[in-house]
């Protein structure tokens, strides 16, 4: 006979009714987050982040996976373009978007610990750190994931608490998609499982036909992108291995470990500021309030809260370790979900809506700062001191004049571009027709492009020598061959990292480009 799920203690559950009012706040936050953010930097930035280029590339094909990660964000950018069509705001409105959908999942799962209201401080917390504001300039993999983990971590407490199959199933699908997005997402579904073992009062029949369902429709997921890494001789963890740096000796990995850890608190820094700015000392507005605490949280939601909110970091730090590898500082990405949570559940103050109110005034002003802050130094500021970044990149320059030296050599429309992914990126972004990307000339980056594709299609090759340029090319040989085979060539100065008034004067990015000609535009096919 299977042992009954313990009933939640009173308070620890709340109800729709309970939960509504706070629902205008969380939405005018999570909008407001959205067109701050998505906009300032959609219409301040003249080209796409590095990985939303390598987005924008990937997307033209729904692909079981690409060579250097799960296709998940390929797919969903695929469907914004079909919706949407290519544009340089698109990029930075979606990565918003999955910031915000993560933020308001937490929230949700925060009023199981807490009022709506304390969860929403808790949620405006969270937003403080700077992977989910100053970070979310790149639609990549790691903010994509966001969401995933949030909805992973919600529908696995319910099924923890309420013993529904289908919750089961539901946490088995989300972390599934999560995987899809990206491999890291191991790390927070270990830290699940590892309060599941710590938690015996969870250890009874019904968990684990639970747990046994949502493994099911995890692997059932996977299953297809698990064939297509077979086939391709796991290409992803092939790309890991090449970039991961490797540590010598045990001083090195102190050096990285401290390195890493200082970063994390830096990326925290304005919920520290926040927390000062709120809880610091001083006369009470309401002194009954202040005088009151709130009762410690069961031991069960407790140990849940714990283990969700620091299982990714140590995880993350424990493999870096373990595997003697040097630890990134943006590998803390998906660290930081339930920070605000933890906090929250850590200070037992009564919160007040004094309490709120400041937290809002400090959120808003520290995301309205740090935005400005962020866009005005990478675009207005970087061209009045001649730095070039990817922002101030003149990407709608680069695909006009593609479009201008194509049309110039042949009536074919342009369907294929030979480039490194900066470039590449900036082209789709800024070109109103569907153009393919050959990266670095090598096709196993690009299985969208078959052998003939160059000879039949024709293609425009673009090689970034600009000295000192972000994203420049690496000298690719693949691409220096295809190169070789243009019947003409020549070099763009594109006025980069140089102010509106000083353009005309100042051309500082050299791209040198070179046509193929299409030998069979009718037999051109790239799917």
């Amino acid at each position: 006979m299977s042992t009954p799920i313990p009933a939640p203690l009173p308070g620890s559950a709340v109800t729709a009714l309970a939960v509504r009012p706070a629902w205008h706040l969380v939405l005018a936050l999570c909008v407001g987050q959205v067109l701050l953010w998505g906009f300032a930097f959609g219409l301040t930035y003249n080209a796409p982040e590095i990985d939303s280029a390598e987005q924008f590339i990937w997307s033209f094909s729904m692909e079981s996976g690409y060579w250097k990660h799960p296709p998940m964000p390929s797919w969903i950018m695929h469907l914004l373009l079909q919706v949407f069509g290519p544009s340089i705001a698109l990029p930075f409105v979606a990565t918003q978007v999955c910031i915000v959908v993560a933020l308001a999942l937490t929230w949700r799962l925060g009023c199981e610990f807490m009022s709506p209201q304390r969860s929403l401080i808790a949620m405006a917390l969270t937003s403080l750190v700077t992977y989910h504001n100053l970070g979310g300039d790149n639609f990549n993999h790691s903010l994509v994931e966001l969401p995933f983990q949030a909805a992973t971590a919600l529908f696995f407490y319910w099924a923890t608490r309420r013993g529904h199959l289908r919750l089961w199933a539901l946490t088995g699908l989300f972390a599934g998609l999560g995987m899809l997005v990206k491999y890291v997402a191991l790390l927070p579904l270990a830290g699940l499982v590892l309060y599941l073992l710590l938690d015996r009062r969870l250890h009874h029949r019904r968990t684990w036909q639970g747990l046994a369902m949502a493994t099911v429709v995890f692997v059932l997921v996977l299953v297809p992108h698990a064939i297509w890494l077979e086939k391709t001789n796991f290409l992803p963890f092939q790309y890991a291995h090449s970039v991961a740096q490797p540590m010598s000796g045990w001083l090195e990995g102190l050096r990285s470990l401290f390195e890493f850890a200082l970063m994390q608190f830096f990326r925290t820094l304005p919920l520290l500021a926040c927390l000062g700015f709120v809880f610091w000392p001083r006369k009470a507005v309401d002194p009954i309030a202040s005088a009151r605490l709130l009762p410690v949280l069961p031991a069960q939601e407790r140990l849940f809260l714990w283990v969700a909110a620091l299982s990714p970091l140590v995880l993350t730090t424990i493999y870096g370790i373990a595997s003697r590898t040097e630890l990134q500082s943006r590998w803390g990405t998906n660290a930081f979900l339930c920070s605000g949570l933890l906090v929250m559940a850590l200070v037992r103050r009564v919160d007040t809506p004094q309490m709120l109110r400041r937290v809002l005034v400090f959120v808003v002003a520290a995301h309205v700062v740090l935005s400005v802050g962020m866009t005005v130094s990478k675009t207005v500021l970087a061209d009045h001191l001649h730095r070039k970044t990817r922002a101030n990149f003149p990407g709608a320059v680069l695909a006009h004049n593609a479009m201008l030296v194509w049309k110039a050599h042949t009536d074919a429309p342009l369907r294929l571009v030979v480039s490194d992914i900066w470039l590449g990126g900036n082209i789709v972004a800024n070109s109103p027709q569907r153009v393919a990307v050959l990266i670095d000339g090598h096709l196993f980056k690009s299985p969208w492009v078959d052998a003939d594709a160059v000879r039949d299609c024709g293609a425009l090759v673009l090689d970034n020598q600009t000295t000192g340029a972000t994203g420049a090319s690496d000298n690719s040989p693949a691409l220096n061959a295809l190169m070789a085979r243009a019947t003409d060539t020549g070099v763009w100065n594109l006025p980069w990292a140089v102010s509106q008034q000083e353009a005309t004067d100042h051309a500082t990015g050299v791209i040198r480009w070179g046509i193929i000609e299409p030998a069979a535009p009718g037999a051109c096919k790239i799917h």
